[in-house]
């Protein structure tokens, strides 16, 4: 009956989800999930849906502000597929309302689905006898929770009384995540709790010292002893026999395996599915009414601290066992106060607790064996004043509800320092992932993964088991739940989800847009058509290679297989293409670059790069050049690759040439500081205008740190500066430095009696003009290579230079003199103012006068005994003139000069 109305609330809860476009699966309302020490856990939230999204997100809103920490629009599954998705957050301690939504293309696509309160908190299972489970007398005070953070799942409904409560032997089959609610007045403790009881006030205190939810199981069992619960743990299919005789209406309590079923089923679902802190352990009443009936009876008490001892250490090992984790905390009560079974019998014994038992329970916390075991409260001083004041001499009734409250809340926050900073807890585990795969328009298949024990499967929407422990099923339309079992016997919920089985599209075409056989580092177009409306894309390949693009086509640039499916508008996959299978032909080693030079270098100068040649048939350069070695100009960083007979090139060098080319200085501008063209002796000084420096007047020499020079000789100068860099400029501009040469020196030589002649000493210089000077003063009128001496001229020591004028652009001229001659010393000798030359001569004489007054003179030759043989007029004897005497016979002759002057002269005339 359980089942079916376990069944029926999830019929209803998801029948108006089934259309839904987004359905939150899990969490459900009101779950609560263990947190870990450092506040925190990872929430899994699962769902549907039924139109095509590529990305799923989630958001937290704190219920309240203060109550957890907001998570907004984050991406849990960034590529669903099937029409089912999964996907988790790391959740801080809180309470949540979780938002769920689908995008397509980066826009929302319907709706926002909403579960109004999560939980990340504590959770606990309760265990142990009725003062763990509830009376179920409900008395007036035993209240439900005020806060709405404080929650149960509230299986059943509480009962009156103990005759009208059938006990629960409950199994997984009814169990199920799905109905969770505060703990209320009303509310029961799934699976076997009674009502509220005192764990309303004790969840209060937790959720407002810890600030975070509490959900509590209650597999508490009236009566059952320490004994029961061990013997039903090891011997699950041998019924246990009471420890006391009842009336046959309560026969039923102790089938095989229980109470200890419930406790494993719930630590095995339960603590799976949501975590667990603790569990939280108080018995010991019918330990003690045992003794005091066996006291009562005159016999040996049969409870000891050994067998209680060993009897809780048993039933600790084996939860921990079958749940799979030794750190399985366990919270122990001491508690044993009981009276006989007369309760209200005044003769029988009063009502008293057992230190034999709290004994047991406090060796039990302390032995290192059982570790982590912590101290619970001390209950046995909790209204034990006078008979019945506990209702039937056990159970807390009135002011002792509170009391227990704040012994437990008390053993749980102070007594146990750092309980919840240091109390490890068990984890939620994975929820495995269903795949899903469409067959047709009324059929669909979901598979779970490999490597459990068994599987179950539930249709919700018909209310019926699907038929096989098989991974997979094929199925209709509906709405699902799936349970697996791990060999432990743990039990794993997946929940439930809506699908809709819809006809898959047809495989979609993939084809390779160039050589498959590709380069390693390069890639392949991989182009797909498909028939399939508004379709998302999956790739995969073989070997797996993560976080494949969700695009239609692929560019591939890893050796795998590759194939495609794609998933249509609803949401449903298509079979996969045919494999596409792609081959990386291996590159040539990475080659090494050897550079003929320094990587840094001036504008105008190159650098030789060369390349490493293993394994090359080809080169390629980052500049274009495909030589093994290239000439580089300028700044760049230089890489080469190799082309490997394959055809494919290497990756980029080793080496990466860094290469600075500076620019040169500005070219310098030079002046003259005197006039660039001179005679030979002369000179020039330039300067070159610059701010550098280093200065030269040749590209090869530019050291010097003055910036002026002076030249002597005739050549065309440019000047150069260096800067920082040991760059030379372009040369500056050019001037042309002229050296004009002097004169040859001349000698002077006696061309008549009066005429000096300045004769060059090489032949055919020619000369301008000539400077003479007698006794050392410049004549400076006298510039002819002839000079005659007159009356105005007389004897003495001459010297002559010789003078060129050079004439220069804009008509300016620059004059140079040779050097002075040798002193030519003119002497005259009794000449009287009249010279005949040469004499003797073969009858041409040269007849000169040193005088320019003579005016017309008669020229008269006699024979020695004076007889006149010749007479000739001469205008004057102002310079040389010729007397042509050729005619006479050698011999002696006598001239005679008439003029103003009259001289006579002997002449020879030799043959």
């Amino acid at each position: 009956m359980l089942k079916k109305i376990l069944l029926l609330i999830l019929l209803l809860s998801t029948s108006n989800l089934i259309f839904s476009q987004i359905t939150i699966s899990s969490p459900v309302l009101r779950q609560v999930f263990q947190r870990d020490l450092s506040n925190k856990a990872s929430l899994t939230i699962t769902g549907s849906y039924s139109q095509p999204v590529d990305v799923i997100q989630a958001k937290l809103t704190s219920i309240k502000t203060g109550q957890g920490t907001d998570i907004d629009w984050t991406t849990i599954s960034p590529n669903p597929l099937g029409g089912i998705f999964k996907g988790t957050l790391s959740v801080k301690g809180g309470w949540y309302k979780l938002e769920v939504r689908g995008t397509l293309a980066g826009k929302v696509v319907g709706n926002i689905s909403t579960i109004d309160k999560v939980g990340i908190g504590e959770v606990f299972v309760i265990a142990g006898q009725s003062n763990a489970g509830g009376s179920s007398l409900l008395e007036t005070n035993e209240t439900g929770a005020t806060d709405d953070r404080v929650n149960c799942a509230n299986f059943i409904s509480p009962r009156t009384y103990y005759p009208d409560f059938p006990f629960l032997h409950a199994d997984l089959n009814q169990f199920s995540i799905i109905e969770f609610s505060q703990l209320k007045k009303t509310a029961a403790i799934g699976p076997t709790g009674l009502g509220p009881y005192y764990w309303g006030k004790v969840g209060d205190a937790l959720s407002a010292k810890l600030n975070v939810p509490i959900m509590f199981f209650n597999t508490g069992w009236a009566g059952a002893s320490v004994r029961v619960w061990r013997e039903s743990a090891e011997n699950p299919t041998v019924g246990v026999p009471s420890d006391f005789q009842f009336d046959n209406t309560n026969n039923n309590r102790y089938v095989p395996g229980y109470p200890y079923s419930n406790l494993s089923a719930v630590l095995s679902y339960y603590g799976i599915n949501l975590g667990v802190r603790a569990v939280l352990w108080m018995e010991g009443e019918t330990q003690n009414l045992l003794n005091l009936e066996a006291i009562g009876q005159g016999l040996t008490p049969p409870v000891t601290i050994d067998n209680y001892l060993d009897n809780l250490r048993r039933l600790v090992k084996r939860t921990r066992q079958d749940l799979g984790n030794n750190k399985l905390a366990w919270v122990v009560a001491r508690t044993s106060f009981s009276s006989q079974l007369n309760c209200f019998n005044p003769n029988a014994l009063p009502p008293s607790p057992s230190p034999i038992i709290v004994n047991a329970q406090n060796q039990s916390i302390s032995d290192p064996t059982l570790a982590p075991m912590y101290p619970g409260p001390f209950t046995d001083n909790i209204q034990v004043s006078r008979r019945g004041e506990r209702a039937d001499c056990v159970h807390f009734t009135g002011k002792g509800l509170d009391d227990a409250a704040n012994a437990w809340i008390k053993a749980l926050t102070e007594d146990n320092k750092n309980f919840f900073e240091t109390v490890e807890p068990i984890l939620v585990d994975n929820i495995p992932t269903v795949s899903l795969e469409c067959v047709s328009a009324g059929v669909l298949k979901l598979t779970l993964p490999e490597g459990y024990s068994s599987y179950s499967w539930f249709n919700s929407t018909k209310n019926e088991a699907v038929s096989g422990n098989t991974r997979s099923v094929n199925v209709g339309s509906g709405t699902y739940i799936a349970r697996v079992t791990r060999s432990n016997g743990n039990v794993i919920q997946i929940p439930q989800f809506t699908v809709v089985a819809n006809t898959p599209p047809k495989a979609p075409i993939v084809t390779a847009t160039s050589d498959v056989n590709f380069c390693l580092g390069t890639s392949v177009l991989l182009q797909s058509s498909t028939e399939a409306e508004n379709p998302i894309y999956e790739w995969t390949s073989s070997p797996a290679i993560a976080n494949l693009p969700t695009t239609k086509d692929l560019s591939a640039s890893r050796e795998a297989t590759y194939k495609l499916r794609v998933t249509d508008k609803n949401a449903c996959a298509s079979p996969y293409s045919t494999e596409v299978r792609l081959v990386a032909k291996p590159l040539p080693p990475k080659p090494t670059i050897a550079t003929l030079g320094s990587a840094e270098f001036c504008e105008g100068q190159t650098l030789t790069l060369v390349s490493s040649k293993i394994g090359a048939s080809g080169f390629l350069w980052s500049n274009g050049e495909k030589t093994d070695t290239i000439k580089v100009r300028k700044t760049d960083v230089y890489n080469v690759k190799t082309i490997g007979t394959n055809g494919c090139f290497s990756l980029s060098s080793i080496d990466n040439i860094n290469v600075t080319v500076n620019p040169l200085p500005v070219a310098p501008q030079i002046r003259a500081l005197s006039d660039t063209v001179f005679c030979d002796g002369g000179k020039v000084s330039l300067q070159i205008e610059s701010n550098e420096k280093l200065f030269g007047w040749k590209s090869n020499d530019v050291n010097a740190i003055t910036n002026s020079r002076t030249f002597t000789g005739t050549e065309l100068v440019r000047g150069y500066v260096k800067d920082i860099n040991g760059c030379v400029s372009n040369p500056s501009n050019a001037i042309q430095v002229v050296k004009k040469d002097n004169p040859k020196e001349v000698i002077i030589v006696q061309k008549g009696t009066y005429i000096l002649a300045a004769r060059p000493n090489k032949f055919g210089d020619s000369l301008t003009k000539y400077i003479w000077k007698i006794n050392g003063d410049l004549k400076p009128l006298l510039k002819d290579s002839l000079i005659i001496i007159k009356s105005d001229l007389s004897e003495g020591a001459y010297t002559v230079s010789a003078q060129n004028t050079y004439t220069l652009l804009l008509g300016k001229k620059v004059t140079c003199t040779s050097k002075e001659s040798i002193i030519y010393n003119l002497k005259f000798y009794d000449d009287k103012g009249l010279s005949v030359y040469p004499n003797p001569s073969n009858g041409v004489f040269y007849l000169d006068s040193r005088s320019k007054g003579w005016g017309q003179v008669l020229i008269t030759i006699y024979t020695i005994d004076g007889k006149l043989l010749y007479e000739k007029k001469l205008d004057d004897l102002n310079s040389a003139q010729i007397l042509n005497l050729s005619f006479l016979k050698e011999g002696t002759y006598v001239l005679r000069a008439n003029g103003f002057f009259g001289i006579s002269k002997l002449i020879n005339i030799e043959r």
